[in-house]
């Protein structure tokens, strides 16, 4: 009988075993289908074996090494990243419209389609996942990665940005409206930071692979903004008819 070992922790499996014995993971676990992120999705935040700040910590200096661990199998030791997405994203959602923070002011939309995406910024971060996820699928086809496994990366990545922007809030305080290059420095900065993740998450030439991951993150800038304009200038054509 061919042996089997834990994806998690390498143990050896139990034959017929559903869960880990050592570990606590199930033993069926392969590779990621939109099955799975509904159920990450359900699934309880307190069922992995490191706290909130070591993942915190984890997101901040090792995102695409931990995506990678998720892909690959070992995922009782990290948060789900969709679920994770989902609450910080929901966050900063509420954050921005407390706080009055015109995230879009700078993005050629205005008027009331302006004020109703602010309204529901939850979703317009939320349509970059799957935006970005099927860049990534595009510029790193040698990864032969579904589209769910390259999702894991931009989730954990999006959930820093929605981190940034929750904490980016209070500027609202001092001046509601960011600055052209406020906005840009932002997005300099996401640039890098997802540039730096790929760089983790994918195999071949580190700098390669960083400089990759930039155009991936200018690409999707350019589609979610592309999207915007144009349902903007829809919403004002079929208002004014």
């Amino acid at each position: 009988m061919t042996e089997r070992n834990c994806l998690n922790c390498q143990s050896e499996l139990i034959p017929a075993a559903r869960f880990c014995q050592h570990c606590g993971q199930r033993t069926d676990t392969a590779r990621l289908t939109f099955a799975d992120m509904r159920r990450d999705l359900m699934h309880s935040f307190v069922n992995v074996e490191r706290g909130p700040l070591h993942f915190a910590w984890e997101l901040l200096t090792r995102p695409g090494t931990m995506a990678r661990d998720y892909v690959e199998g070992r995922r009782r030791r990290h948060y789900g990243p969709f679920a994770t997405l989902v609450v910080l994203v929901g966050l900063t959602a509420l954050a921005l419209n407390l706080s009055g923070l015109q995230v879009l002011a700078q993005e050629g939309v205005s008027g009331a389609m302006a004020a109703y995406l602010q309204q529901h910024f939850n979703l317009v971060l939320l349509v970059q996942l799957l935006l970005l996820g099927g860049v990534c699928a595009l510029l790193f086809p040698e990864a032969k990665l579904k589209l769910p496994e390259h999702m894991v990366l931009v989730a954990y990545t999006l959930s820093v940005r929605a981190v940034a922007l929750l904490f980016a809030a209070p500027v609202a305080l001092v001046n509601s409206t960011p600055t052209f290059w406020e906005t840009n420095m932002f997005w300099g900065a996401w640039y890098v930071y997802f540039g730096w993740a790929a760089s983790q998450f994918y195999t071949g030439a580190r700098w390669t692979l960083w400089l990759r991951g930039v155009i991936v993150a200018a690409i999707g800038h350019a589609l979610i903004i592309g999207l915007l304009i144009s349902s903007s200038a829809a919403y004002k054509l079929m208002t004014s008819v």
